[in-house]
């Protein structure tokens, strides 16, 4: 059983890796192959998060991820955390490379077992952050 500290460990260490770590190494180490992702409704599976988080750090290669604060209760670590970068090397989402600033703010709600993440939610404006690449 892992303890509450743990936990917020596994989640932090999970999000630093934004910041020019290895994120696929991450995902591999920290992110439940069953993982549920509830966030935006479900649309995404593990897969679909790690390749688009992946496809995101080659669009913006200057981004970073810093962490707001964090709490936990038992096994559900809470993250509040930033995701800046500038949309400069190449086409995310279908959009182009346009030079802009992006900034994403979130909570992410993350249920923690045995070292991995196995359920994930982020709840934040990812419509405003698409409109950012887009500036409409």
């Amino acid at each position: 059983m892992s303890t509450t500290d743990e936990n917020k460990t596994v989640a932090r260490t999970f999000y630093e890796a934004y910041n020019g770590g290895d994120l696929q190494g991450a995902f591999d180490t920290y992110i439940s192959q069953d993982l549920v992702n509830h966030t935006n409704g479900g649309a995404m599976n593990r897969e679909l998060w790690m390749q688009s988080d992946l496809a995101a750090k080659v669009a913006m290669p200057d981004q970073t991820m810093t962490i707001l604060g964090q709490a936990a209760d038992g096994d559900t670590v809470f993250t509040h955390w930033i995701l800046q970068g500038t949309h400069t090397n190449s086409e995310f989402f279908g959009i182009p490379a346009s030079g802009r600033a992006t900034r994403l703010e979130a909570v992410a709600v993350d249920i923690v077992r045995n070292g991995q993440i196995v359920e994930h939610n982020a709840v934040g404006d990812f419509s405003a952050f698409m409109t950012q690449l887009t500036g409409q």
